[in-house]
């Protein structure tokens, strides 16, 4: 199954989950183990958002008409599921930096996938010691 997280949560992830930047920057400091660039925001879209040029909801358009809009989400939910199964893990995060509930393209990214293709991509998180879902 794919889910979504963030780089600061990364040390609570289970070992057995597959974990994917789609920053445009992956942290020095994070242990990734793998970066899927297809789905990073551009530099420029980054810029804009960052310094409040745009506001996050139109940045969050912006990423879905000049990123997603030229892929498939068919056959990048197909990519990301060749990348687990070469794995020696059971699930698959996508990351960025943004904490759950903060305007965040990874979150576009789990609703374009789970529209694309009729499945869940729900944030992984861990709350008072049980795993806890957030859809």
């Amino acid at each position: 199954m794919i889910y979504t997280s963030y780089f600061a949560f990364l040390p609570k992830l289970p070992e057995h989950m597959l974990k994917i930047s789609i920053a445009l920057f992956t942290p020095q400091w994070a242990q990734v183990d793998a970066c899927f660039p297809s789905l990073n925001p551009t530099e420029q879209l980054l810029r804009e958002a960052k310094s409040g040029a745009i506001p996050p909801e139109e940045a969050m358009k912006k990423y879905q008409r000049e990123i997603l809009s030229k892929l498939s989400p068919i056959k990048i939910y197909k990519e990301l599921i060749e990348v687990l199964n070469k794995s020696n893990k059971q699930h698959l995060a996508l990351l960025c930096y943004e904490k759950p509930g903060e305007v965040c393209h990874r979150r576009v990214v789990a609703e374009w996938l789970e529209i694309g293709n009729a499945v869940s991509v729900p944030e992984y998180t861990v709350e008072n010691d049980q795993l806890s879902l957030i859809l």
